[in-house]
C-alpha cells in the first residue's frame, strides 16, 4: 500500500460578518463573498490553496524561519457563521485538521464565535484566531499586503498600545473559555497556546504569516494525521448537485479521506434510501477557485486523493440529496457498511411526524439540519421535513394543520422554488410561506409573523370578549364617592376597556366600568403598567369599594370559554394564570 501526504483541511469559523469569506477572498484574490445571497456564507464551500502560492506567498519568511513546507497544500472549508448553521459547522470541524477562527478585531468574541470554540473543543481541533479587521484600529495606517511584522514597526506608539489591548482582552476572553493563547511572534510553545495573528483582509495585512501558520503547524504537528494511503477507499460529503454543461447533473464533494477513481462503484443518498452507481467523470476545480462558484473550467482527471474538493459525474447524480456522506465501495463489506450508515443519516434528517407542527422544505440535508436545530432552539414544532419544492401535498398539509393551530400552518421553503399552484392555494387558505435564501431570516419572519398573528388575535377578542384583568385602586384617589363613582387605579396584570364587568377578589359583582381617563382625557383601553382613572355607575366608595382594594374583572362563561378554544395563546403568562383564578373564583369548570 503506497502512502502519501494529503492537503491539511482548513476549516474557517467565527461569527457572522466578522469576515470569514472576506479573509478567504483576500487569500485567494477572489470575490466569493460579494457573490454569496446577503453577503453570507449560505453552505459549506472548498478551495484548494497549491504549495507553490504557499512558497510564493510565505517565501521569505520560510527561509527566515527555516521551513520547507512538504504538505501538497491546504484545502479550506468555508463554514456558515450564524448560530443556525452549528450542524453544518459540525460536519466541517468533524473533518478539519486545523481550523481558522475569525474574530473581528473591533468588536471581539461574539455569540456564534462562542459556539464555534465549543464546536473546536468538542472535536479537538487545533486552531488558530485570525485577529481581523486592524485596519479600522483608530490612527492605523495600512500598508496594503504586508505582513504583519514588517506593517506594526509603520504604526505610532499609541496604535499598538491600542492593539495590544484589544488582542489582551481577547487572551483574557479564550482564558474563560479553556484556551491559553497569545499574539503569535510571542507565544513560547504552539502545543498548548492560540496563536492570534492580526490580520485585515481588507488591506491584506498579515495573511503571509496566517497562510505560514497554518500550514507550519499543520504540517509540524500534524505528519501521521496527514498521511494517507493512495489506495484506500475514499469517503466524503456532498455539498451539492449541481448541473454541469456536457454531463447533466454532477456531485460537488470534499472528499476527506482515501481516493475515488473514474469507474469507482459510490454509496449516497436519495430521497428514498441509499443508492450506488459508478463514477463516469471526475472533474477537479483549478487552484484558488471556489467549487460553489468557479471562476475557470474544471480540470478532468482519472483520480484524485483526500483531501480535495471534486465534482462527479455518475448515472444517478440527479437523485442525490445534498449534505449526504458519500462513501467509494470496492468490496461487499464496504458496501454494507456504506448502506447502514446512510440509512442512518437519512433517519435522523428527513423525518414525518404524526402530531402537529410546521413544514420544512430545503435544498440539502445540511440545511435540514440547521434549520431544525434552530427551531428546535426556539421550541417550534416540526411536522414534517423534505428536500425540494413546496408543493399542493404541502399546502393542504398545512392548511389542515393551520384549522388545528394557526400559528403552526405555515410553511418554510429555504432556498428551493414554490409551485405557481402551490402559491395559490396557499394565498386562498390563507396559509403562510416563508420563503428565503439567508436561513437565519426564516426565524426572523416566523417570530414576527407570530408577533402580529398573536395580536391581531389579541385585538380581534379583545373586541368582543371579556379577557382577564387585574386592577389596584390607588391610595387617596377617590375622586368622587358615587353616581359614578370616580376612583384612580392601576392595572396591574391584562387590559380593561369600558363596559368591563368587575368583582372584588371574592367574587362580589361591583359593576362595570363607565369610563377610562387619562390626564382627563378618554381612552379605549388600559394595560397592565397604566395609572388613570376610572368611573363605575354602580359603587358607593368605601362600602363596596375600597382604597388600595384589588378587582378582577368578571368575564362571563360563555366568555371564558370562547376565550380558552379560541384565543388562549394570545394570553400572556399571566393573563392565563389569572383566567385560572377567574374561572376558580366564579366556579367555573374546566372546559
Amino acid at each position: 500500500m503506497n502512502f502519501m501526504l494529503r492537503q491539511p483541511i482548513v476549516c474557517v469559523l467565527g461569527h457572522v460578518d466578522h469576515g470569514k469569506t472576506s479573509v478567504l477572498d483576500a487569500v485567494r484574490a477572489t470575490g466569493v463573498a460579494k457573490r454569496e445571497h446577503g453577503g453570507i456564507t449560505q453552505a459549506i464551500g472548498a478551495s484548494i490553496y497549491p504549495r507553490e502560492l504557499l512558497d510564493a506567498a510565505c517565501g521569505a519568511m520560510l527561509e527566515r524561519m527555516k521551513i520547507k513546507l512538504t504538505i501538497p497544500g491546504l484545502l479550506f472549508i468555508d463554514t456558515p457563521g450564524h448560530e443556525a448553521f452549528t450542524n453544518l459547522r459540525k460536519r466541517g470541524g468533524s473533518i478539519a485538521d486545523i481550523a481558522i477562527l475569525v474574530i473581528d478585531g473591533t468588536k471581539g468574541i461574539e455569540a456564534q464565535t462562542i459556539e464555534a470554540i465549543e464546536i473546536l473543543r468538542e472535536y479537538k481541533t487545533p486552531f488558530i484566531v485570525a485577529f481581523n479587521k486592524i485596519d479600522a484600529l483608530n490612527g492605523w495606517l495600512p500598508q496594503r499586503g504586508s505582513c504583519f511584522a514588517d506593517s506594526v514597526k509603520k504604526q505610532r506608539a499609541d496604535v499598538i498600545e491600542r492593539l495590544d489591548e484589544k488582542i489582551y482582552q481577547l487572551i483574557g476572553a479564550l482564558y474563560n473559555y479553556g484556551f491559553q493563547a497569545e499574539r503569535f511572534d510571542r507565544a513560547s510553545d504552539f502545543t498548548k497556546q492560540v496563536a492570534i495573528v492580526p490580520v485585515s483582509a481588507k488591506t491584506q495585512e498579515g495573511l503571509q504569516e496566517l497562510l505560514l501558520f497554518v500550514a507550519g503547524l499543520a504540517q509540524k504537528f500534524m505528519e501521521k494525521t496527514l498521511t494517507t494511503s493512495e489506495d484506500e477507499s475514499g469517503k466524503g460529503a456532498i455539498l451539492e448537485v449541481r448541473e454541469e454543461r456536457g454531463l447533466g447533473k454532477t456531485l460537488d464533494v470534499i472528499l476527506y479521506d482515501g481516493c475515488v477513481r473514474q469507474g469507482d462503484e459510490i454509496a449516497f443518498n436519495t430521497l428514498t434510501g441509499p443508492i450506488e452507481c459508478k463514477v463516469k467523470a471526475l472533474l477537479e476545480p483549478k487552484p484558488l477557485d471556489e467549487m460553489r462558484d468557479p471562476r475557470e473550467k474544471f480540470k478532468s482527471v482519472n483520480e484524485v486523493h483526500a483531501a480535495t474538493g471534486v465534482k462527479i459525474a455518475c448515472e444517478c447524480a440527479v437523485d442525490a440529496v445534498g449534505g449526504s456522506s458519500l462513501f467509494v465501495v470496492r468490496t461487499q463489506e464496504e458496501a454494507h457498511q456504506a448502506r447502514d450508515s446512510l440509512e442512518q443519516e437519512l433517519k435522523q434528517i428527513l423525518f414525518e411526524n404524526s402530531d402537529q407542527g410546521v413544514l420544512i422544505k430545503a435544498d440539502a440535508l445540511g440545511s435540514i439540519e440547521a434549520i431544525t436545530r434552530l427551531f428546535a432552539a426556539e421550541k417550534i414544532k416540526i411536522k414534517r421535513t423534505a428536500i425540494g419544492a413546496v408543493s399542493r401535498r404541502d399546502v393542504a398539509d398545512a392548511t389542515a394543520m393551520r384549522d388545528r393551530d394557526k400559528l403552526l400552518g405555515a410553511i418554510f421553503a429555504f432556498n428551493v422554488p414554490v409551485a405557481d399552484d402551490a402559491a395559490s392555494e396557499a394565498a386562498a387558505a390563507h396559509v403562510k410561506i416563508f420563503d428565503e435564501k439567508i436561513i437565519y431570516n426564516l426565524i426572523d419572519g416566523y417570530k414576527r409573523w407570530r408577533d402580529e398573528s398573536v395580536e391581531g388575535e389579541r385585538r380581534e377578542a379583545f373586541g368582543k370578549l371579556v379577557l382577564p384583568a387585574k386592577i389596584k385602586i390607588l391610595d387617596g384617589c377617590c375622586f368622587r364617592v358615587s353616581n359614578p363613582c370616580i376612583i384612580g387605579i392601576e392595572v396591574l396584570e391584562g387590559r380593561i376597556r369600558k363596559d368591563y364587568p368587575l368583582m372584588t377578589e371574592d367574587g362580589k359583582a361591583v359593576g362595570s366600568i363607565k369610563t377610562i381617563q387619562r390626564n382627563k382625557e378618554a381612552v379605549e383601553e388600559a394595560k397592565k403598567g397604566d395609572q388613570l382613572a376610572i368611573s363605575i355607575p354602580e359603587p358607593f366608595f368605601g362600602r363596596q369599594i375600597c382604597e388600595k382594594q384589588t378587582l378582577l374583572s368578571s368575564p362571563s362563561k360563555e366568555d371564558v370559554a370562547a376565550i380558552e378554544a379560541k384565543y388562549l395563546k394570545a394570553l400572556s403568562d399571566g393573563e392565563r394564570e389569572l383566567l385560572g383564578q377567574i374561572k376558580k373564583i366564579k366556579g367555573y369548570s374546566v372546559f
